[in-house]
């Protein structure tokens, strides 16, 4: 699979892009562990790794119609919220082009239909 995205009930979801792929437009609900009993409102992208072919890679993220940010070579950055402004409610896009691996962690802000606690 170029992409995926893996959702945690009342944490954090990760996605990740490998190769030359795209996301495409990733709405809100796509980061919902359980659409019956979580209910996402908005996202924030609080961590990135990511490696692409130096002369010819990038990443570029999208919130709706926004670049937030196009990122070149390898680094990575984690736990700024600031370096991003990002906290919004629309999709996320993330494009790798070039060849390469993009990993992006990103905070949910939701509500929930029922106590999800396990005893």
């Amino acid at each position: 699979m170029p992409y995926e995205i893996t959702n945690r009930l009342r944490g954090p979801s990760t996605i990740r892009v490998t190769g030359v792929d795209t996301t495409g437009a990733q709405a809100l609900t796509a980061f919902s562990a359980n659409q019956a009993l979580e209910n996402v409102n908005s996202l924030v992208i609080t961590s990135a790794k990511w490696a692409v072919l130096p002369t010819t890679g990038t990443v570029v993220i999208t919130r709706g119609a926004l670049v937030v940010a196009t990122l070149y070579a390898s680094d990575h950055w984690e736990h700024n919220e600031t370096a991003i402004a990002n906290s919004r409610a629309e999709s996320i896009t993330v494009q790798v082009t070039g060849g390469g691996t993009a990993i992006l962690t990103v905070r949910k802000d939701a509500t929930y239909n029922v106590d999800t606690s396990i005893l």
